[in-house]
């Protein structure tokens, strides 16, 4: 391993200057797969620095799949590690094809409601979890078990009373391991042969084919700036279940307005439909307080909410509140203890919403993102007013922006592939596409990766783009040639010459 005798030498923290060294080591050859490295007392010896420090890089590397470690033998560099130019090793992995973890995970999963990795709290699930073993688990066996769920349900019936404003009880609320499983329980439930579901285009990828599962007839709204178009949809055409996200559209952030609530209630009673209302990232709106939720003004309205939306892969447990008229219809036939049987991270969230360290995550979230949108505005506003503008979207984890009617379709997606940024494309979104829409990107606030400079990568990306469309479009209109002008035919135009 080369030499590093220039630490500390820039404001880059000393950690991430010694994970790139080793990085670097990694790439040129220096350490090969399998290689053992330094232990944290040698390697903070060897370098001045504090073992802190050592172990941060360590941990980094690790992170990231550069370094491997077994509990009582030494750290060494990953033997799987697959590097730029070389073929995949051989291994368990060799087993799937390559469609297997090909465009739907790229495409799809990478655009669901989540926060990135540098800003999924696990900091803050590790103590509570600690604190929930420390005391031994005499909550969470033998008779007290059962009594896991219902507590969750009082803590979180007094987290939408103080968050959302809702009127709810626990017996109102069922719990779910995903979104997935409340939305197959309530089309099961309210669904029958030929009923149609209406949904918004764009919308969550995942959603969409989720409810085409359930129900093959689906009728698309449209979105504007008001939210979901819902004069779009027939009277007496079928529809039974409409799902919308009113107070925080995804992908977009749209949040629905006073009158098209009020549309999509009077649709609702005069068809005898349920809503279904996804709450998504509602309590993540920029700078201010969410949108009141449906359930409260409408009385066939249900709520659908997601603990992943906040803690991203540390818990999916999902709820859903059900009306008091609703809940025999519900509970037909099924015993709704199936769904959901009471595990650990069950209690873990209960412990964090009484402590209320749930809202310290989501408020931490939410300056975060403000702060971040902020910065991405003012870059947008600065450097790319000439090429594209930004969508209405006030809440979640992205912005949208839109380009220019003024440069072709097909010179856009030819830019934006050149750039690396298909997989940002906002059509991935739609449930049909239509060679006439705008050519719009999902840009991400937070870049998973944006330690190592990836965000700034995106926004390079952009950079390019333009550079590449504004230069297309002077060759478009390139100066005509000089001599056509002299060859004009010259007049006398109130005694003064004037060539035309």
């Amino acid at each position: 391993m080369a030499k590093r005798d220039a630490l500390g030498a820039t404001d880059t923290p000393l950690y991430k200057q010694l994970e790139q060294s080793f990085i670097a080591d990694i790439v040129a050859g220096r350490l090969k797969p399998g290689d053992a490295v330094p232990s944290t007392y040698t390697l903070a010896e060897q370098y001045g620095i504090s073992r802190v420090t050592a172990v941060r890089c360590y941990a980094e590397l690790k992170g990231r799949g550069f370094l491997t470690a077994r509990r009582g033998g030494s750290t060494t560099v990953n033997p799987n590690l697959v590097l730029p130019g070389e073929t995949s090793r051989p291994g368990p992995a060799d087993s799937f094809e390559a469609w297997e973890s090909g465009g739907f995970d790229n495409c799809l999963a990478g655009l669901s409601l989540k926060p990135p990795g540098e800003l999924v709290p696990g900091k803050a699930w590790l103590r509570t979890m600690q604190s929930v073993l420390e005391g031994g688990l005499l909550e969470f066996s033998g008779d007290a078990e059962c009594l896991v769920i219902p507590r969750l349900k009082h803590a979180l019936a007094a987290f939408l009373i103080r968050t959302r404003g809702m009127s709810v009880y626990p017996r109102n609320i069922m719990l779910f391991d995903s979104k997935w499983h409340a939305l197959a329980f309530v089309a099961d439930h309210l669904l029958e042969k030929g009923d149609a579901v209406a949904v918004e285009n764009p919308g969550d990828p995942l959603l969409q084919r989720a409810l085409e599962r359930c129900s093959p007839d689906l009728r698309l709204m449209d979105l504007d700036r008001e939210g979901a178009v819902i004069e779009r949809l027939e009277p007496k055409s079928g529809v039974k279940l409409i799902v919308v996200s009113p107070s925080a559209q995804l992908p977009t952030g749209v949040i629905m307005s006073e009158r098209r609530r009020q549309q999509l209630a009077r649709y609702a009673g005069q068809n005898e439909c349920v809503i279904l209302e996804d709450d998504g990232a509602a309590l993540l709106r920029y700078g201010k307080q969410p949108e009141p939720c449906l359930f409260n003004k409408y009385r066939d309205a249900l709520h659908v909410g997601t603990f992943g939306t906040y803690l991203g892969p540390l818990c999916q447990l999902s709820y859903l509140v059900v009306p008091n008229h609703l809940l025999a219809r519900m509970r037909e036939g099924d015993d709704v203890k199936t769904f959901c049987q009471p595990r650990l991270e069950h209690f873990v969230v209960a412990r964090m919403i009484e402590s209320g360290a749930m809202d310290q995550v989501i408020f931490r979230l939410r300056s975060t993102l403000t702060k971040r949108r902020h910065e991405l505005l003012s870059l947008l506003f600065t450097e790319f007013s000439n090429v594209l503008s930004v969508n209405a979207g006030v809440a979640g984890y992205d912005l949208v922006v839109r380009f220019h009617s003024r440069f072709a379709r097909e010179q856009l997606l030819k830019a934006i592939e050149n750039c690396g940024l298909e997989s940002r494309l906002l059509e991935h979104c739609y449930f049909e596409k239509s060679e006439r829409q705008r050519v719009e990107l999902i840009l991400p606030l937070v870049e998973t990766g944006e330690a190592a400079g990836v965000h700034c990568n995106v926004i390079d990306r952009l950079l390019a783009m333009k550079r590449q469309l504004l230069n297309q479009v002077e060759e478009n209109f390139a100066p005509v040639d000089s001599i056509f002008f002299q060859n004009l035919p010259t007049i006398i135009c109130a005694g003064q010459p004037f060539t035309i």
